[in-house]
């Protein structure tokens, strides 16, 4: 995660002033739980310990993303865990997010219907669009191999085609 922010402080050093000190990783585990996330939470746990999302000023633009040429955003671990929760509220009016609903956490999110999410029960990384039927695509096998990605776009300047 070090060297994650290190890349992100090297393209968008304004965004990385914005990153949030991490959170216990005690006070991670006693709310995913009482949210009732279950499955491997690790790397949840390793996320918002390391920061807590970023201060942003509200724009959603690509200078307030974690990755070039994005508008994703990385909000706070209670936002983030809130919008777990709505996936289950969502799928009684929509029965793709069945698909969704406690299955995926999401770690990071456009702003509207698309997030990046953890599978709590396969370890990869995927991209929900809220509008499709078919709501889920996977975009790495690992949040491991999708950190590295997000390092090496970072270095490199380039959007990550992943999460196109």
């Amino acid at each position: 995660m070090d060297q994650f922010e290190h890349a992100i402080r090297a393209r968008n050093p304004v965004l990385a002033g914005k990153l949030q000190p991490g959170l216990a990783e005690a006070k991670i585990r006693k709310k995913l739980q009482r949210a009732g996330v279950e499955g491997d939470i690790e790397p949840i746990v390793e996320l918002f310990a390391w920061k807590d999302g970023s201060h942003l000023d509200g724009s959603e633009n690509e200078s307030e993303s974690p990755f070039p040429g994005s508008n994703y955003i990385f909000s706070d671990f209670d936002m983030m865990t809130a919008h777990f929760k709505q996936f289950k509220e969502f799928a009684a009016f929509h029965t793709r997010y069945a698909k969704v609903a406690g299955r995926f956490y999401p770690i990071f999110w456009n702003g509207s219907t698309l997030w990046v999410a953890l599978d709590l029960f396969q370890g990869r990384v995927v991209l929900i669009n809220g509008d499709d039927e078919n709501p889920v695509r996977e975009v790495c096998e690992s949040f491991e191999s999708f950190i590295r990605e997000a390092i090496k776009a970072n270095e490199n300047g380039k959007p990550m085609d992943c999460i196109l």
